[in-house]
């Protein structure tokens, strides 16, 4: 195998370590700790991170970037002022108390405080939020849609209260719900700009799928490969936690509507059969991560066995899916399956 770069391998090391950070937090993160989960030796570490504070510091850069990155394309792409305001609290706000990101960011602050190379990058994160949300807010005064005297201050402001409400809300339970921290920002932003809460909602907004970004692609395929584990071992329990409770199943033309009556149709299904063996070997997706709404294509190759039958069957078939997130997890809104071939 051709031998990584310098640059891949530091990439490689800091997508690492920002793994072992998510489970174990700065503080409890170490060297040996990464080396372990590359199977490397902690000298490899020490020869391209002089330090772990080095270490921590330029992994938590190299993990905000790419979500600011992400972030930035999606708000580009609305076609007003108002709507790009949208996606930045859309974006912004936690899905939920278990959001990987938001520990993250949570877990960078504090780590700051201790450490002088994180303080550095921290604040220069930090500024880059509050320049996206100036920016915007002067895009709006340009075009007619926003009334504001101060675009800096008032992205500062803004930015300081979604700080922390975040924290509140990712660290604590029952202190308020997404929907309820949302409109919270919603109030401020409209009393900074000059509008009112309506003009947040509705066509204001316009949902942009596109290609998932790579944490989205990743969970997504989970997700898939996950039912495909669960039909292949009868597991109607653990299927059942893939979809939405509002979900909608449609096996064989006949929609069945909600996760308990999906998990029991599953059931009855299973019971029919001596054994089964699903994989996916193609999918496709198109996401809205703002509205945390999905679709995908999704081709499956299924081998079973029916109990009243001596012979096996193989099925080439095109699952036809809609995705929605929960609670920060992505989840079957609805499937239908297209049969190809069985033979």
């Amino acid at each position: 195998m051709k031998k990584p770069t310098v640059a891949e391998r530091r990439n490689e090391i800091l997508e690492t370590t920002c793994e072992v950070v998510i489970e174990r937090g700065f503080a409890g993160t170490r060297i040996a700790d990464v080396a372990k989960r590359l199977e490397v030796s902690s000298s490899l570490i020490h020869y391209h991170f002089d330090s772990k504070e080095q270490l921590l510091a330029e992994a938590f850069e190299h993990y905000a970037n790419k979500d600011v990155a992400e972030r930035e394309g999606e708000i580009e792409n609305a076609p007003t002022a108002i709507g790009k305001l949208e996606r930045v609290i859309q974006n912004y706000v936690p899905e939920g108390s278990d959001d990987v990101e938001w520990m993250l960011w949570i877990d960078g602050w504090g780590e700051a405080l201790r450490n002088p190379m994180m303080r550095k990058i921290s604040q220069q994160l930090d500024e880059q939020s509050i320049e996206l949300l100036a920016r915007i807010i002067r895009t709006g005064i340009e075009s007619g849609e926003f009334n504001c005297p101060d675009p800096n201050a008032s992205a500062m402001r803004l930015t300081a209260l979604v700080d922390g409400l975040a924290v509140q809300f990712a660290a604590h339970d029952g202190m308020m719900n997404r929907d309820q921290l949302i409109d919270h920002v919603r109030f401020a932003a409209a009393a900074e700009i000059g509008v009112t809460m309506a003009d947040f909602t509705g066509a204001s907004r316009v949902p942009v799928s596109a290609a998932p970004s790579p944490a989205t692609d990743a969970a997504l395929r989970h997700l898939v490969s996950s039912y495909c584990d669960h039909v292949n071992r009868g597991d109607g329990a653990a299927l059942a936690k893939s979809w939405a409770d509002d979900a909608i199943w449609n096996p064989a033309g006949d929609d069945i509507v909600g996760r308990k009556n999906i998990a029991a149709a599953f059931e009855k299904m299973r019971d029919g059969f001596d054994w089964i063996v699903q994989s996916a070997p193609l999918m496709v997706f198109e996401v809205d991560e703002s509205s945390g709404r999905g679709t995908g294509r999704v081709t499956v190759q299924e081998r079973s066995k029916n109990n009243k039958s001596t012979k096996a069957t193989t099925t080439l078939a095109t699952y036809h899916d809609e995705y929605v997130r929960r609670g920060g997890s992505w989840m079957f809104a609805a499937r239908s399956v297209e049969v190809v071939e069985r033979v």
